[in-house]
């Protein structure tokens, strides 16, 4: 049986037309499975910055388990400066440090750097209870901090978790989601206060971060080498 030089043509035109359509097929998969593999590495990869938010407001002068809180909180932060990876950017924010019922006493005592440590250890050695304690207003001045920069975003609150600012956590924790930060927390304080241990652990697992004690406070270490 003869096909007749049309029919041939036809068909022909009909299996280069189904070999285009598969191969683009194909194309727009990979091009697909590469944009989505760049995109995972833009989110998973590049720079790590990390602000330190730490309590030094008159609370802290309180006592658990026969130790000043304070003390017990520059411990972990110089163990934590110690032990962080110097790849990751680091940056100190204090609040309840210079002013008596300042609910706005929060600065940027030592500015993001990679690798420089010695300026937020003495700020740790040399700086001592005073103040309130603005976690709230503290939370949204480190976001505005770590606004405009590009990588990973955390934020790590020392705290005892008494707030006495005029800010609702609940609200700032809302913002830190949506920005993509992750907040984690060391509770250092009475354990025993249920409501606040709990306020505390949901303000960090809502941004994907870790609420750890002082006891445990070491696990904070492994999320930053990975």
């Amino acid at each position: 049986m003869r096909i007749k030089p049309l029919n041939l043509l036809l068909l022909a035109l009909l299996i280069l037309g189904f070999l285009l359509g598969a191969y683009e097929g194909f194309w727009k998969q990979g091009a697909k499975k590469v944009t989505n593999s760049a995109e995972q590495l833009e989110q998973n990869g590049g720079e790590i910055y990390l602000q330190v938010i730490w309590d030094a407001s008159g609370s802290m002068w309180g006592r658990e388990q026969g130790i000043e809180k304070i003390l017990k909180s520059k411990d972990v932060l110089k163990n934590f400066a110690d032990q962080i990876p110097q790849e990751v950017n680091l940056a100190l924010r204090i609040f309840g440090a210079r002013k008596v019922g300042d609910l706005k006493d929060s600065f940027l005592a030592v500015p993001f750097n990679n690798g420089e440590r010695a300026g937020l250890i003495n700020f740790i050695t040399n700086v001592n209870p005073l103040g309130k304690s603005p976690i709230g207003y503290s939370l949204k001045e480190a976001k505005n901090d770590l606004a405009g920069l590009n990588g990973q975003k955390h934020i790590l609150l020392i705290s005892d978790g008494i707030d006495n600012g005029e800010l609702p956590t609940a609200e700032i924790v809302q913002e830190l989601v949506d920005r993509q930060i992750v907040l984690h927390i060391i509770h250092i304080g009475d354990l025993k206060n249920k409501p606040l241990k709990e306020k505390l652990q949901e303000m960090a697992e809502k941004t994907g971060g870790s609420y750890l004690t002082y006891d445990d406070h070491n696990r904070i270490i492994p999320t930053f080498q990975q």
